[in-house]
C-alpha cells in the first residue's frame, strides 16, 4: 500500500513517544486519525480526551488522513 506523509504538532501535555513536535512521519494511505494516535503511542483509553485539528479544522478519530495533512494535537486544560 502507498505511504503518505503527515506533519505532527502537539503540546507538552500530549505524551508522544519518539516523535518531536513539528516532525513529518510516513503512514499508510487511508490511515485514520485513531490509527495515527496508536502509532504515536497514545493509549486507546486516552484518545477520547485529545482534540485534533487537521489543517485548522477539528476532526474526529475516524478522519481519513491525506498526504501533507497538518495534524495538531491538544489536551483541553481546565482550572479554577
Amino acid at each position: 500500500m502507498k505511504k503518505i506523509s503527515v506533519t505532527i504538532h502537539f503540546t507538552g501535555l500530549v505524551d508522544v513517544k519518539n516523535v518531536a513536535s513539528g516532525s513529518s512521519i510516513d503512514i499508510q494511505e487511508g490511515s485514520s486519525l485513531s490509527e495515527l494516535l496508536s502509532i504515536l503511542g497514545i493509549m486507546e483509553q486516552h484518545k477520547r480526551y485529545i482534540i485534533a485539528m487537521i489543517n485548522g479544522k477539528k476532526e474526529t478519530l475516524c478522519y481519513a488522513l491525506k498526504n501533507k495533512d497538518e495534524v495538531k494535537l491538544f489536551l483541553p486544560v481546565g482550572g479554577g
